[in-house]
């Protein structure tokens, strides 16, 4: 595998009829949004997550820390990102796939989710770790400066209501 396993891992998903979603860093940027990374992340089904982890590690890959929802994996050359795949239910990846988008990230053709389901996801990981509020408000806030066009505020607030913590809208309104 490349020191980028984007062009890997979408391939080798491709072959094995997995559907996987970019997120993080490298999906913000497709989106408008220039973030440094040092890993890459994906979502998929969690019904997906064995036959994906078995071809991440059949690229030397190894997993170095798991959740219910959440797993990492390393590779042992030090030059080459780790990869996170966040894990959702069957529906919600549906839902997600549906609304999502095509990128071209670097040779892969992958998809991305929609703004709105990016902020989603964002103010979840925020509710569910509270440590995570200031890097995610901030890709938020970039992302809806770059796409001011994505989300009416009343979305905007409802997307806040159903996914985020409480309060988290009145500080995006501050910051944007």
């Amino acid at each position: 595998m490349p020191k980028d396993p984007i062009d890997s891992l979408a391939a080798l998903a491709s072959e094995s009829g997995l559907t996987l979603l970019l997120i993080g860093a490298h999906a913000l940027q497709e989106l408008g949004v220039a973030r440094q990374t040092f890993d890459l992340d994906l979502l998929i089904a969690e019904t997906d997550k064995d036959a994906l982890a078995t071809l991440i590690e059949s690229e030397g890959y190894g997993s170095v820390a798991e959740t219910e929802n959440f797993q990492r994996f390393s590779h042992p050359a030090a030059e080459r990102m780790d990869v996170d795949v966040l894990f959702v239910d069957p529906s919600t990846f549906e839902k997600l796939d549906a609304d999502s988008a095509p990128a071209k990230v670097g040779a892969s053709a992958l998809r991305i989710p929609s703004p709105a389901h990016f902020i989603a996801l964002k103010l979840h990981a925020i509710r569910n770790d509270p440590k995570r509020e200031a890097r995610d408000l901030g890709d938020i806030t970039e992302l809806l400066r770059a796409r001011s066009e994505a989300l009416a505020p009343e979305e905007l607030e409802e997307i806040c209501r159903a996914h985020g913590p409480q309060g988290v809208y009145s500080k995006l309104k501050v910051l944007l």
